[in-house]
């Protein structure tokens, strides 16, 4: 060996031992000391053991202080690479705390940017694993580092590849923005905070104090609904999304993975006839009933503390990854207003990107809004919902329990089979109509309501219709069949068997998007 090459070999060597001590002892001891892992130290934990392979492993920063000082700065704070999770691949990407506070320089926003791009273009998901004091200030060259760039390229490839943050750490001001554009963020209740502000710079220009929960996990999960899955630590946060990422296709261009089957897919469930009461105005736990349906029991529930009264899940039926979408009768009715409007509308979204089979589970009286509620403008967030699910391409299977009524039941939940739904059973006590209201709208409007429109419309809009005079007559467009509450699942497995090669196809316009309303 040449002296050269003795000398190179010596300080790419230098290099990567010092990238193994990010920004030195002293802040590794601090990072470990509030309950945190180091970058490194979360990429293991994500990945399949020994399968890391890191790229840019030999940049530096170049942000250069107002001083004229360049700092040391290993991998300019970003560890990057690909590895497998459950033998598929994924790329990642890992802010490093510290290093420089994980703040980003144009360096490190490149090691941002640029791996999406190799993603997108190699089909797998990518992973960000953020933990990150934001922008670099004080240097010359971090006005905006490129940041616009990783924001256009997250927006182009969505829907492409899986996008998802787990965010450990600070995420402040522009920075937001990175896992709020992802398909999906997870946070550590332990360490991950998220704001466009935060408490000093809100204080600092309004002088609002604002309480450091506001921003945590918790807060995003039940308030503002931008968090999907919730961990207590670093180390549950990744496992979360080691489990995601089993649910989820390696592109757009594949179909979600098959897992091993070990259910019966003739097994019968009879104890759904008693878990769900035939008197309507009784409640119940709709999680009962998936837990019955589904592959083992088993199922990764998606925004489980946000607007309680639907459920979204990944599950499996004979192998076949689902997404699941169910009215939950135990919270206020199972009614749809618009926080859960939001949920139902993201994930539906998700699903048609990737191939995913959607089931709906329908137990729903219509959706019947408060002042608040019109407000907020639930009529534009049932109509987006209407938009994705009558142009989502994927196979579309409904299942109504017990009632089905307008809007809220009838339409959004897969019940009209005008909408696009494939498949739709509905038990033997399954009812259907307009509205539940047995108000009189004589007195309620006066004289404002005309007699005959009273009998020809408001009076009729609340006859109920049951599942037997429905499926009755295919004119009615609501059931293909009435099936017993114990077949549920195996009709289940076989409508995802029969719509397996379902081909749809829009009509073609000048983009590849609707116009819903948002």
């Amino acid at each position: 060996m040449g002296e050269r090459m003795e000398a190179a070999i010596k300080k790419y060597q230098e290099i990567q031992e010092k990238n193994l001590e990010g920004g030195g002892a002293q802040h590794m001891e601090r990072q470990h000391s509030r309950g945190k892992l180091s970058a490194r130290e979360r990429i293991e934990a994500l990945i399949d053991s020994g399968t890391f392979r890191e790229l840019g492993s030999c940049v530096g920063t170049t942000s250069m202080r107002i001083d004229g000082q360049i700092p040391d700065a290993p991998c300019d704070g970003a560890v990057v690479g690909t590895g497998r999770v459950n033998g598929r691949m994924i790329m990642v990407h890992a802010s490093d705390f510290t290093v420089l506070g994980g703040s980003v320089g144009a360096q490190h926003m490149l090691k941002f940017a640029r791996p999406i791009e190799l993603a997108a273009m190699w089909r797998i998901p990518y992973v960000i694993l953020l933990d990150s004091s934001g922008g670099r200030l004080g240097y010359r060259d971090v006005p905006m580092a490129g940041i616009d760039w990783q924001f256009r390229l997250q927006s182009v490839y969505s829907g492409v590849i899986p996008q998802i943050t787990v965010l450990m750490g600070p995420c402040i001001a522009g920075g937001a923005y990175i896992p709020a554009l992802c398909d999906f963020l997870i946070i550590s209740r332990n360490s991950g905070n998220m704001w466009l502000g935060g408490p000093r710079q809100t204080q600092a220009a309004t002088s609002e104090v604002i309480d450091r929960n506001v921003g945590g996990a918790d807060y995003h999960m039940q308030f503002s609904g931008s968090c999907d899955l919730v961990g207590d630590s670093d180390e549950e946060s990744i496992q979360h999304c080691r489990q995601l990422l089993s649910y989820l296709p390696q592109s757009f261009r594949e179909a979600p993975p098959l897992w091993e089957r070990t259910d019966d897919p003739e097994r019968e469930v009879p104890a759904l006839a008693d878990i769900v009461p035939d008197a309507y105005e009784e409640t119940y736990d709709m999680h009962d009933v998936i837990r019955h349906l589904v592959d083992e029991g088993d199922y990764f529930e998606i925004k489980d503390e946000y607007a309680k009264n639907l459920i979204t899940c990944f599950c499996r039926f004979h192998g076949q990854v689902v997404g699941l979408v169910a009215n939950n009768p135990m919270y206020p009715g199972s009614i749809l207003e618009p926080d859960s409007c939001d949920k139902y509308y993201r994930f539906l979204q998700v699903l048609d990107a990737y191939n995913i089979p959607l089931v709906n589970l329908v137990d729903t009286p219509p959706a019947v809004p408060g002042e608040s509620d019109e407000a907020k403008g639930l009529i534009r967030h049932v109509g987006k919902i209407t938009d994705v699910y009558a142009t989502a391409t994927i196979p579309k299977i409904s299942v109504i329990l017990r009632e089905a009524y307008a809007d809220a039941g009838s339409m959004i939940m897969g019940g009209l089979k005008g909408m696009g739904a494939d498949l739709t059973y509905a038990w033997p006590i399954a009812r259907f109509a307009v509205e539940a209201s047995q108000a009189d709208y004589r007195k309620l409007y006066g004289k404002g309501i005309e007699e005959d429109a009273y009998e020809a419309y408001l009076n009729r809009s609340r006859e109920t219709v049951d599942a037997f005079e429905t499926a009755r007559t295919w004119t009615s467009q609501i059931v293909d069949e009435i099936i017993l509450p114990k077949d549920t699942r195996k009709k289940i497995v076989e409508a995802l068997e029969i719509t397996r090669n379902k081909a749809e196809k829009l009509p073609d316009r000048a983009k590849n998007h609707t116009a819903p309303p948002v």
